[in-house]
């Protein structure tokens, strides 16, 4: 594959060492060629500068790499750019030329080829590490470049499923929110596109590295649209739960808050308003994604609060349409006192008559 000349700067990494034991005083990071993801078979390149402070204890320069056929060299330099000597290729270390008692700050650049290992594919591998050894052989100073991840072609077919039963799951799972009165047109939208880009990555899946990055932009984009889908929930929850809080201080307002049902009702409510808290204040500190546990609890929040509000709409109408709505759930006693009395008086007025009657008979 052809190499793509660019080069990565990374952060200055001190390792400062008091006197005459100083050891380097500063290395550039190395730069990697190429900087990213990598193929198996690949041509690497790396170089790495150190500056050799005058004096140093700095006996020898090990260097270690998980490329393959490695081929290491080095030139060591005045640091006004005057050059001392240069290492041969071939050697893993560079211990030939007296780094020790330098009469001057020296800079040492380390060069390194080699390619990718095929038996590297799905896993991480360090392009450069280097460690200067005293005399004594202690370690003095260490470095090492990023990890970089080598590409496996046989997990794109894999990466492909995996990404396309996660939006037919998310798919579905908005289907039933949208039923519930939730607003997902944000998530839909997402989950969109996270179909057109696993969509080019099965297009694509023989070309390695573009596969790879519509899988990861496809990735990215279900996360969000899960994210958004949990907003979604939460928004049409809390939006529920004030409508039951404004049923249940109608009902009470017409003396119906020690009914069973306006009871069961108000216990109903807090279930679902503890598990809509819950969901929003891990939502609320959550970054590029939601965990498992507070969609969970979002989507129960919503189901829970969405079947309360349709029975407090059930109670409120109830009252609302009621003849006897204004004495609320007392009415039904008050009925059966009133047919009592218009029994009893009934019944008087009936024993009453044939009394009059049965005199008449016997006069």
């Amino acid at each position: 594959m052809k190499k793509v000349t660019y080069f990565l700067i990374a952060l200055l990494l001190c390792a400062t060492f008091a006197g005459t034991v100083s050891a380097w005083n500063s290395n550039s990071a190395a730069n990697i060629n190429p900087s990213g993801s990598l193929m198996p078979g690949d041509s690497v390149s790396a170089t790495m500068t150190i500056k050799i402070l005058e004096d140093s204890t700095v006996y020898r320069i090990n260097m270690y790499t998980d490329l393959t056929s490695a081929v290491w060299t080095g030139s060591l330099t005045g640091a006004d750019g005057t050059p001392i000597t240069e290492f041969p290729a071939g050697k893993r270390y560079i211990d030939g030329y007296p780094l020790t008692k330098l009469r001057q700050d020296t800079i040492l650049t380390i060069y390194l080829d080699g390619k990718v290992p095929e038996n590297k594919a799905g896993s991480e591998i360090t392009v450069m590490s280097v460690e200067e050894v005293s005399s004594s052989e202690s370690v003095i100073s260490t470095y090492s470049s990023p990890k970089q991840t080598v590409y496996n072609p046989d997990d794109i077919p894999k990466q492909i499923t995996e990404i396309n039963d996660a939006i037919t799951k998310l798919d579905a799972e908005l289907t039933e929110m949208s039923k519930q009165g939730a607003d997902v047109s944000s998530a839909l939208a997402k989950l969109d596109t996270a179909r057109t880009a696993v969509k080019a990555a099965d297009n694509y899946k023989n070309d390695i590295p573009t596969a790879t990055k519509e899988i990861v932009s496809a990735s990215a984009a279900v996360v969000d649209a899960e994210k958004l889908m949990v907003n979604a929930a939460l928004t049409k929850a809390k939006n529920n739960l004030d409508l039951i809080e404004q049923n249940i201080a109608n009902l009470n307002a017409k003396n119906w808050g020690s009914d069973s049902r306006v009871i069961l009702l108000s216990t109903s409510k807090q279930t679902a308003q503890n598990q809509y808290n819950t969901a929003k204040n891990a939502y609320d500190s959550s970054t590029s994604s939601v965990s498992a546990s507070t969609k969970t609890q979002a989507l129960d929040a919503l189901k829970n609060s969405a079947s309360t509000l349709t029975e407090s709409n059930t109670l409120w109408e109830e009252a609302q349409k009621s003849p006897l709505a204004a004495v609320g759930p007392y009415a039904i006693y008050i009925v059966i006192g009133i047919v009592a009395v218009i029994v009893i008086v009934g019944a008087v007025i009936l024993i009453r008559r044939r009394g009059y009657d049965d005199w008449d008979e016997l006069g």
